[in-house]
């Protein structure tokens, strides 16, 4: 499973997880800086890639707005980044939602320092 780390996730925690042998391309590496939502979402659905962002406007946008039943996205809604914390629950989420991250169907893990949560499209 391949992450595509939108460029508003911190390179610390990029990084962090990668270190714990996730592969995750970054989208400056990619060569999506200053590309649209849409684009960037376009991008790691044709590569089958797992979108990783804190972006709050995209997040609505892939919750609740026109983005809604497109891609695979880990949606960070921490109140304020902890970048220990996030790596460790990323990786955890990643390992043990990865059945569900490797199929073809749309969905939308929301972290928070609550837990996290699924959302998929017609369920």
């Amino acid at each position: 499973m391949k992450i595509l780390a939108d460029e508003n996730i911190h390179t610390q925690i990029v990084q962090g997880i990668k270190d714990k042998g996730i592969e995750v391309v970054s989208a400056r590496e990619a060569g999506l800086t200053g590309k649209t939502d849409d684009v960037i979402l376009e991008y790691s659905e044709k590569n089958d890639m797992v979108l990783m962002t804190g972006d709050k406007d995209f997040g609505g946008l892939i919750e609740f707005g026109t983005l809604w039943g497109r891609g695979k996205v880990i949606l960070f809604r921490y109140r304020l980044i902890n970048v220990g914390k996030t790596i460790k629950d990323t990786v955890s989420i990643i390992h043990q939602e990865q059945d569900i991250l490797k199929k073809k169907f749309p969905v939308v893990i929301v972290l928070s320092e609550a837990g996290y949560r699924i959302h998929r499209p017609g369920q």
